[in-house]
Parts: C-alpha cells; sequence; structure tokens
C-alpha cells in the first residue's frame, strides 16, 4: 500500500465496486487506486451456509435497528457489500422515477439514451436473464398459482446469475459463485489491472485529500488481512465514498469539519422499501429451502397502492424473527417450516427530512425513521393481498402481521379488511424489515436540499464523490442494484475527467 493514490475509493459494494472497475483500465496509464473495505473478504470457499456463523457476513449481524426499534435494516459489511447476499434480483429503475429525477432533481444527465445504454452494458457484463420454468421450485409455483387464481398478474423476476446450482443460500452467499455481483465480477478484474484492496479497513474520518483508518482484525473463517492491523492514512487526489446509505452519510458527518461542508442536509431523506415477509402453511412437504428462492413478482398495485410483491424464501432464524406471533405459538408455527410458502412485501416510501441517517456521541450509525400514514395504508393493503395469495395458493394458515387475530385461515379471507387494520398494527411488536436503504446523500443541482451536485461531487468539496445508494434523491421503487450501478457509472466518468481522462466506454 502506497502512502498516496489518486483516488481512493471506500466501500466495495455495487456502487464502489463499479467505479475501481472502470477506474482500474486507466491504471497502465498511470492512475493510482485504493479500494478500502471495512468488512472482512469472503470468497467463495469460505461461505459455510450455516445461518448464524453467516449472520457475520452483515452490519451489525444484520440488525441495525432504527431509534425506535420498529424496524431493522440488513445492510452486508463484507468486499463485495451487499452484493455478496442478494439473491441478484435485477431491476432497471423506473421511467416514472428516472423522470422524477432528471425534472426535480436536474439530473439530465439520465438521458433516454445514457439510461438504456448503460444498463445494456451493465447487465451484459453480470448476466442478467430470466430463468427457465424447470428452475421454479415449489415457493415459487405456489405464487404463480395464488396469484393465477386471483386474477393477478405475475411477471418473472430477471436475475443476474451464471451457473446456478439451485443450492437456495443466496442471502448468505454462493458457494459456487455464481451471482454476478462485485465479489465476483468487478473487483477480481480491477484487482487484476493493479487496483489495491484492502479489507477490514474501517474508514473513521476523511478530509478533502487524506483518509484515516484502521485494519482490524480478520474474523475468523475469513481471508488474512493483506495489511497489518493498526491505524494509517493516506493521501488521496480525489475520494469517493461508496459505503452504503448505512456508512456514508456517518462518514460525512463524522468528517464535517475537516471537509468544511455543510451537515444540513447530509443524512436525510432516508427511505428503506419497508418490508414484511409473510408465510402460510400448506398440508404437504415442500422444497423450497433449494432452487433459486424469486422468480415472481407482482406491481400491478404499484401505481394505486404503492407496493411490490416478489417471491422470497428464508432460513429458519429470520424466518421466525419475521413472524408477528410468540412463545408457544411460534413453535408450533415452525414446527411447519418445511410446508411453509412466503411473500414479500416492499412498500415505496417517501423521502422525507425528518427520515434520516445520523451519528451518535460515539459516531456510530444511527437511524430514524417513521413509517408515514401513506406507507402504513400502503402496507396494510399489501398484507391483505398477500394473504389472499397465500389462502388462493392452498395455506391453511397463515401468520400476517397487522392482524388482530393471531393465525388466520381461508374463512378469514372476507373480513381481511377488518382483522388487518391499522388499530392492529404495531411494528413494535411485529418488526418491519428493510435490506433497501436508500437516500442521505442525495444528488441535486439544489444544495438547500442535496448533499452532492449531479455528478455526485460533495456540494462545498470538490474532491470528494458519493457513488452509492444514498445518492437517491428518492426510493427506487425496485430492488436497487442496477439503479446504484447506473449511477455509479456516471460518478466514475466524473471522477476520470478530474485526471483529464475520457471514459471510452461506459460501462
Amino acid at each position: 500500500m502506497k502512502k498516496g493514490y489518486n483516488v481512493v475509493i471506500v466501500g466495495s459494494g455495487a456502487g464502489g465496486g463499479v467505479v475501481a472497475e472502470l477506474l482500474s483500465r486507466y491504471v497502465n496509464q498511470g492512475l493510482s487506486v485504493l479500494l478500502l473495505e471495512g468488512g472482512p473478504y469472503w470468497p467463495k470457499h469460505r461461505f459455510t451456509q450455516r445461518e448464524l456463523d453467516m449472520s457475520r457476513i452483515f452490519l451489525r449481524k444484520g440488525a441495525v435497528f432504527t431509534s425506535d426499534m420498529q424496524m431493522s435494516i440488513a445492510a452486508a459489511s463484507a468486499v463485495g457489500g451487499s452484493t455478496a447476499v442478494y439473491t441478484g434480483v435485477s431491476f432497471r429503475p423506473p421511467e416514472s422515477v428516472i423522470e422524477e429525477w432528471r425534472s426535480r432533481y436536474g439530473l439530465g444527465f439520465l438521458s433516454d439514451s445514457f439510461v438504456s445504454g448503460t444498463l445494456d452494458r451493465i447487465e451484459q457484463k453480470i448476466n442478467v436473464h430470466q430463468l427457465s420454468p424447470e428452475e421454479e421450485n415449489d415457493n415459487n409455483r405456489l405464487f404463480r398459482e395464488g396469484c393465477q387464481k386471483l386474477n393477478i398478474p405475475v411477471k418473472p423476476l430477471r436475475i443476474n446469475t451464471r451457473g446456478c446450482q439451485g443450492q437456495g443460500f443466496c442471502n448468505l452467499g454462493c458457494t459456487a459463485g455464481a451471482k454476478q455481483g462485485t465479489l465476483e465480477v468487478q473487483i477480481p478484474e480491477a484487482r487484476s489491472r493493479g487496483v489495491d484492496l484492502v479489507y477490514n479497513a474501517w474508514v473513521q474520518q476523511i478530509g478533502p485529500r487524506r483518509v484515516s483508518f484502521s485494519v482490524r482484525p480478520a474474523p475468523r473463517g475469513t481471508e488474512p488481512n493483506v495489511e497489518a492491523e493498526g491505524n494509517y492514512e493516506v493521501e488521496a487526489d480525489c475520494i469517493v465514498l461508496a459505503g452504503g446509505a448505512l456508512n456514508t452519510p456517518p462518514l460525512l458527518l463524522r468528517s464535517r469539519k475537516k471537509l468544511g461542508i455543510d451537515p444540513q442536509n447530509i443524512g436525510r431523506f432516508l427511505t428503506v422499501h419497508p418490508a414484511y415477509n409473510v408465510n402460510g402453511v400448506v398440508s404437504q412437504q415442500v422444497k423450497n429451502y433449494r432452487g433459486f428462492p424469486k422468480l415472481w413478482y407482482v406491481d400491478a398495485f404499484s401505481e394505486s397502492d404503492g407496493y411490490y410483491l416478489e417471491t422470497s424464501f428464508y432460513y429458519p432464524g429470520v424466518t421466525a424473527k419475521n413472524q408477528p406471533i410468540s412463545g408457544v405459538q411460534l413453535e408450533e408455527l415452525m414446527k411447519d417450516y418445511r410446508k411453509m410458502m412466503s411473500i414479500l412485501i416492499l412498500v415505496h416510501d417517501d423521502a422525507v427530512p425528518e427520515n434520516r441517517v445520523g451519528i451518535d456521541g460515539r459516531g456510530e450509525t444511527v437511524v430514524d425513521y417513521r413509517l408515514s400514514d401513506s406507507a402504513r395504508d400502503s402496507m396494510l393493503a399489501a398484507l391483505r393481498n398477500a394473504a389472499r395469495i397465500l389462502f388462493a395458493a392452498g395455506c391453511s394458515r397463515a401468520s400476517i402481521p397487522a392482524s388482530s387475530k393471531a393465525l388466520l385461515d381461508p374463512g378469514d379471507v372476507a373480513s381481511l379488511g377488518s382483522l388487518v387494520s391499522r388499530d392492529s398494527f404495531q411494528p413494535v411488536r411485529q418488526p418491519l424489515s428493510s435490506a433497501h436503504p436508500q437516500g442521505g446523500a442525495r444528488m441535486g443541482k439544489d444544495p438547500s436540499i442535496a448533499v452532492t451536485d449531479v455528478d455526485g461531487r460533495l456540494h462545498g468539496c470538490d474532491t470528494v464523490f458519493v457513488s452509492d445508494a444514498s445518492l437517491f434523491p428518492t426510493s427506487s421503487h425496485v430492488n436497487p442494484y442496477e439503479t446504484v450501478m447506473l449511477l455509479a457509472t456516471h460518478v466514475g466518468a466524473q471522477v476520470l475527467r478530474k485526471f483529464s481522462i475520457q471514459a471510452t466506454e461506459a460501462q
């Protein structure tokens, strides 16, 4: 590791990995690049497929709680970021979202040609495709059949895998390396061209041209450190922050005095895609823990009611955590784990200034988030429809949050309007979850409501850029992976311009 670099990138997920790979094409022209990752390095042969053990891939073991304890947010802390633990679901950002970002926030670079051309190249690189009907497991089949009986249109999800073995452990790291995230694609390419990677490197503060970090011990079961443990400081002509919405805003707040920036908007306008994973029990045993977890989704209620439904399936610990019941009832329900089907609800929440990521007195991440009335109504509508789908698919029981009855049965379908209501919606007892934190370092022309300009450069500090989901002005409405990569491609090109390098290919 050198004492100084042209570019230091903090974070190796969808944003940092894309920027690192783009910049690596010019290392042979003298550009020096350092990629820092706060988490450990888990290559595919290190994944164990043991739920408790693999919880260590996640920040705070997968449960960053909001200050009121009504929601837990999951984000990875590892080389590859959350691309190491997502399912590879690949959505292009909806046209309505892109249009709002262009017209309201001044992101004029998001022209139709730039968006489509960049995403075409990204999807080719990471092998985005639809799975074949033969890869449909029981959980996906039951969801599809339930929707079809209710005349709810289902659509196939697109996935970025190559050589998937159907192990079913996508969210705990793929031992086959089939998910084409930055762990498997962009980071190996960047390293092969000469980008330096240091992991277990926690960045405490940055200045306009300086990055201070500590290399921590490598956790058991992960790759050994490439640098000795201890404190380091490197100089940089340019710094790119890509630690995600839970890390980038806190780092900016810890560094605000050194950077000389206005902290007013840092961390504000957080959106999270509030989620519930609901389960029902069918009469026969089904193999839901093998095969690909996600094949189908429903967007028919996106415009009218503000939510998506997706197929999903989780491991016993996470499944138990997601239930709105406890004690003996939970124990009895979990005995039927092998007979469960499940549905994931994702609500489109609004970007409001009161929802934010901040820091406490020690500089640690604090999340303040309140579910709005409109998001609450969207969630209730989604829960009722999810229950209908579960029963249409043949479930004899369903565990539905916000229900006044512990476990619903098919006879309750006609009464869902009164059973699943605001009166019984108590997130403290039935905690929401999220895996899609977005915002907090909003991109936009107007510095009174944005943290970076339209090139991802900090308002007030032209040597620091942001390249992750914290840039989003509003919720992307869909799984955000491709949208992060889209913005990162633009940001990376602007970084190159600082060195008078013209990117020859957008991605």
